[in-house]
């Protein structure tokens, strides 16, 4: 979708709550006729078209200094500046070996900001690294030559999860609101030592469409560690509302998604058994409630 028509569509349904909002790339033309910014590059890579699928073919060029091909698309996000809900979600398979990681290669795609808020994540062969600080990067093992989904799922400055194939791998608070107005994705390929060919299904960003929740109906959120069997700490959480009978809620404790049902009396309760170690729990139809606590044997 080219960005006026992006910008047409928000200003139009920016007021309609539960209306999505997504930016959508599905391989069937080159990023760059669909409104990505096509970064320019002294060296690009063979690429090509097959399939639903964009196609990447990097080559060394200097193996001494370890310099290869690299090719990147970028999306500015100053049009969800703000956002309490923003999520960004691709598919990549790549042969590049994980010895390229550090280089930021064989793939990379990338929620990043001038302000040092960024959701950075790089795909080999078989792991990828999940950073939101390069001082405590994330790794993870990935079935190798497979096909592999990641999404970031942001919570404006309250929560944020990182996941893989479906499943949260990293969830936490992060370091401030995103987007803002400096804010961009960028995403591509490159050949770093080794030669490699990398091909992506899709790339996908924006405001997703979900129930709207009057969250001024939430009247707490409770949770405890409580003693279970064989003495195995669990946590019990419970919530107390106005909202109708029937109303689904997600509960999240570090990333364990639990759903809610809001019974007749405005109540809902949720069980985490074998807890142990410092948790928060939060809604994630109302981030900002919440709450942190410690679980000890």
């Amino acid at each position: 979708m080219p960005r006026h028509a992006l910008m047409l569509v928000s200003a139009l349904l920016a007021a309609v709550p539960g209306f999505a909002q997504i930016v959508s790339y599905e391989g069937n033309s080159f990023p760059e006729e669909e409104g990505w910014e096509r970064r320019l590059r002294p060296h690009p890579p063979e690429r090509w078209l097959m399939d639903g699928w964009l196609h990447f073919r990097c080559e060394v060029f200097d193996p001494k200094l370890c310099a290869g091909e690299d090719e990147y698309y970028r999306w500015e996000l100053d049009d969800f500046a703000g956002a309490s809900r923003f999520m960004l979600e691709w598919s990549v398979i790549t042969d590049g070996p994980r010895s390229e990681i550090p280089d930021v290669a064989p793939s990379s795609c990338v929620a990043a900001g001038q302000r040092g808020i960024w959701y950075h994540t790089t795909v080999a062969r078989d792991q990828a690294s999940f950073l939101i600080d390069v001082r405590h990067p994330f790794w993870y093992e990935l079935q190798p030559n497979m096909t592999h989904r990641f999404r970031v799922d942001i919570f404006g400055e309250y929560w944020y999860e990182w996941s893989v194939d479906g499943e949260v791998r990293v969830a936490a608070r992060p370091e401030g609101q995103y987007p803002t107005a400096d804010s961009f994705i960028i995403w591509g390929a490159r050949a770093a030592c080794v030669d490699s060919l990398s091909a992506y299904d899709f790339v996908r960003f924006g405001i997703p469409e979900e129930p709207h929740i009057d969250c001024d109906a939430v009247r707490k959120l409770k949770a405890r560690c409580r003693e279970g069997r064989k003495a195995l700490p669990k946590i019990v959480a419970k919530v107390r509302t106005r909202l109708g009978e029937g109303t689904e809620l997600t509960l999240t404790n570090n990333g364990d998604h639990r759903p809610l049902v809001i019974d007749a009396g405005g109540r809902a309760k949720a069980k985490y058994k074998h807890q142990f170690g410092d948790h928060t729990l939060l809604l994630l139809n109302c981030p900002a409630i919440s709450q942190q606590l410690a679980c000890h044997p």
